[in-house]
């Protein structure tokens, strides 16, 4: 009876690790931390998170049957929050993932979306239509899976190194490039892993996307070069027969990236660059102000009216 009791144990301690999936736990720019969202059940989320929320209570995954679904663009039931993190064009940021289970082999692929001229975003990318936003692949991660003799403890694909095995080494983060070219304004950044683990029947990919809203400082007019914005749909992204998602791990030679192109001007940061991130302070975020500039994040979605007096005063409309 000792021994079942004990093994039991052993099971439940084991569990939450082998059954764990991930969120946002924050990004990091230039060492400042800005929040994520917490999806699990009462979590106290920071009030001036910059990741938007969703509902997936259990930390988990959007299935390729939603892949024509909003919930592939940013999540369960995703909502912008108010906040986002300043970033210029050429730094770099650090997206942290609270975590990611050795063996849950797959890409890691960024987006980014403008969410200037859409209807709302009079407030940045707080009030606009997710369905609205179009996207660039800034990154798919390549070469996604490659030779590694000796891989495949502890979980692992034998004989195989994956971009969520670069990632797990960087302490659970992906560093992403914010590319030139781009005009100042509010984006989304989208960030997704898909966990290929028991995608060899269809339906079984594991989609992680997940979004932060950032204020870009960048030039007008797009800085005549650097980046060439898209103009795709999430919802479009990917088709539940795509090789990249219908695709059995276990026998795999080379790995065919699913989705969109990444984009002429963008640079993602090889795997050899790939470190973790180090914060050194929280960051202050940014609400934005009619579209056109940003004031410091003070806990409400609009800056309060002492704010607005002041920018009225000092000529800002």
């Amino acid at each position: 009876m000792a021994l079942l009791i004990s093994s039991i144990l052993a099971l439940i301690a084991l569990t939450p690790t082998a059954l764990s999936h991930s969120h946002l736990a924050h990004i990091l720019i230039n060492g400042q931390l800005y929040h994520g969202f917490d999806p699990r059940p009462n979590q106290a989320n920071h009030p001036s998170r910059v990741s938007w929320s969703s509902a997936a209570a259990d930390d988990g995954f959007v299935s390729p049957a939603n892949y024509s679904h909003p919930d592939i663009i940013c999540h369960t039931a995703a909502a912008s929050p108010p906040a986002h993190a300043p970033v210029r064009p050429g730094d770099r940021i650090h997206v942290q993932w609270n975590g990611w289970p050795l063996g849950h082999v797959g890409p890691v692929l960024t987006y980014l979306a403008p969410c200037s001229r859409l209807k709302g975003s009079e407030t940045g990318c707080t009030g606009v239509d997710k369905t609205e936003l179009r996207w660039t692949k800034l990154d798919d991660s390549r070469p996604v899976m490659e030779p590694a003799p000796g891989r495949g403890r502890d979980g692992g694909v034998q004989g195989q190194r994956w971009a969520t095995d670069v990632m797990i080494a960087a302490n659970n983060s992906w560093l992403v490039a914010v590319p030139t070219g781009l005009e100042t304004g509010a984006y989304v950044l989208r960030q997704e892993t898909i966990a290929l683990h028991y995608a060899g029947e269809k339906g079984g990919a594991q989609n992680y996307p997940l979004c932060v809203n950032l204020w870009v400082e960048g030039g007008e007019g797009g800085g005549g070069g650097g980046l060439k914005l898209d103009s795709f749909d999430a919802r479009e992204f990917y088709r539940e027969d795509d090789p990249g998602v219908l695709v059995n791990v276990t026998t795999l030679r080379s790995y065919s990236v699913p989705g969109p192109t990444v984009a002429v001007g963008a640079t993602p940061v090889p795997y050899s660059e790939q470190t973790a991130g180090i914060s050194r302070a929280d960051g202050t975020p940014v609400v934005v102000t009619k579209g056109t500039g940003t004031v410091a994040f003070n806990g409400s979605p609009t800056p309060t009216k002492a704010v607005m007096a002041r920018l009225r005063k000092g000529g800002v409309r």
